[in-house]
């Protein structure tokens, strides 16, 4: 099923590419960050281009999808304040409890090392909605770096625990 959901985001942003870039309102970015440690986005810029939509993809040891909306603000639309819905951030699961009440060294190190595991890859995204701030260095709509923070409350894809999640992405807008 995910990879039906991937094909058809990217699907999607191909088709806004190939609509769009004749009209020079189309934006991809790539960046890196924390809690995903890549984020591929798509935009479209609205027609007074102090405004865009966007789609991203987020990926860390879980994946997600979100998609959403900024307005820019200030002389050179440097900020921008949004929303969004999808992935707002990750769940790590339960707490591991390594047990101390061992009688065998062996079955102690692999205790450990089975905790070790699971609090490495035992991440969930949390879809739900959020709010964006972002600093864009040279305005909203045009290539450069950007800096973005994101808060929201979602609910775990796997463990369906509901939590505040935020995130922090720097990225480079083509």
């Amino acid at each position: 099923m995910r990879k039906i959901a991937t094909g058809l985001a990217f699907s999607a942003l191909a088709l806004l590419t190939s609509n769009s870039a004749t009209a020079n309102e189309f934006g991809f970015s790539v960046g890196a960050g924390y809690p995903y440690f890549v984020t591929l986005e798509g935009a479209m810029a609205t027609d007074d281009k102090s405004q865009r939509w966007f789609a991203n993809y987020k990926m860390a040891l879980d994946d997600g999808f979100s998609a959403g909306f900024e307005q820019g603000y200030g002389d050179n639309l440097n900020h921008a304040f949004g929303g969004f819905v999808g992935a707002v951030g990750i769940y790590n699961g339960d707490d591991c409890k390594v047990r101390d009440d061992h009688t065998d060294v062996g079955e102690a190190i692999g205790n450990v090392l089975a905790c070790t595991l699971k609090i490495i890859f035992d991440d969930e995204t949390l879809n739900g909605a959020g709010l964006s701030y972002s600093y864009y260095f040279k305005g909203i709509n045009h290539p450069g770096w950007r800096f973005r923070l994101e808060a929201g409350y979602g609910k775990a894809s796997h463990s369906k625990e509901e939590r505040a999640a935020g995130g922090l992405t720097i990225s480079y807008q083509f």
